[in-house]
């Protein structure tokens, strides 16, 4: 399975795991501030976005890959690998 995200989807993403993590995780103050500082500086159109969006793309493939079991057909024989080397 190949999942690639681009930077709108990535930020709508971050943006509701954040305010999940705001309303929900039972944070402070300070640590609320930290969340919404960080978020805001990945702000649409900037290249924290374009990093973090790439950051994402590759931690979701090789969340993935580890978890999906390969299956390979050579010449009539079925080989199934558990990870990719």
């Amino acid at each position: 399975m190949n999942v690639v995200l681009n930077t709108d989807e990535a930020n709508a993403v971050m943006s509701l795991v954040t305010a999940q993590l705001i309303d929900q995780a039972g944070l402070s103050e300070a640590g609320k501030k930290t969340v919404r500082e960080w978020r805001r500086d990945l702000a649409p159109g900037t290249t924290p976005l374009d990093a973090f969006t790439q950051r994402l793309n590759v931690a979701m493939g090789n969340f993935i890959d580890e978890r999906t079991t390969r299956m390979m057909r050579l010449r009539g024989q079925v080989k199934v690998r558990e990870r990719e080397s």
